[in-house]
């Protein structure tokens, strides 16, 4: 029997979710409400055939977590499970490797559709986003820093700062100066492609990173 495991900070999503998977013989062996939780259920020895995961999550996001799961359970299969519809975190998740990306828009009975085939070897992304094998290609071949490259404060800064708080208060929060601060967003700045904080808070947001 295909083992599930889930990762949404959502508990009724999971527990509806988990019902219904259970309904068509699939068997849920986990499920966490944070990607770090997600993290540690696996190197307990929790590891899934397919880990259905959430994007927007507290403590860290569903980026950082798919690309643990792909680096060191490279036989996981992954299938995005999100609210977070913009093109840039299904291109992002394409380039990290991921095997599907749905919708949270999609009925019980689609979903379970989308886990057979990519358990089948198959990919699924939605109608929205038809890609050419091509364009899958020149996708995985493209950097996305915004996704691979933030840093667990620099993620913390740009979120505080999203909470409508002055820079002097995120340091105070953080416990640094100011100008560590000024320069962990200036690497935020580089790594989103975004020229001031309100940018880079909107991007982060629409990306799912920061709520």
């Amino acid at each position: 029997m295909t083992s599930i495991m889930m990762c949404d900070d959502h508990a009724l999503v999971m527990n509806a979710m988990g019902d219904l998977l259970r309904k068509v013989n699939f068997k849920v062996i986990a499920t966490t409400l944070s990607g770090k939780a997600c993290i540690e259920a696996i190197q307990s020895g929790l590891i899934p055939d397919v880990l259905i995961l959430d994007i927007n999550m507290p403590e860290m996001p569903g980026y950082i977590v798919a690309q643990h799961v792909k680096k060191h359970y490279p036989n996981t299969k992954i299938l995005i499970f999100s609210m977070i519809t913009d093109e840039n975190a299904v291109k992002a998740m394409i380039r990290i490797g991921v095997n599907g990306f749905a919708f949270k828009n999609i009925n019980d009975y689609e979903l379970a559709e989308i886990i057979r085939k990519i358990l089948s070897g198959q990919e699924y992304y939605p109608p929205e986003f038809i890609f050419s094998p091509e364009e899958i290609e020149t996708i995985k071949q493209q950097n996305f820093p915004w996704a691979k490259q933030l840093t667990e404060k620099e993620i913390q800064t740009a979120q505080l700062l999203a909470y409508d708080f002055s820079r002097k208060k995120v340091a105070a929060d953080m416990g640094v100066s100011a100008s560590s601060i000024n320069k962990k967003m200036e690497r935020v700045f580089k790594k989103t492609n975004q020229k001031t904080t309100l940018g880079v808070i909107n991007f982060l947001k629409k990306v799912g990173i920061i709520q």
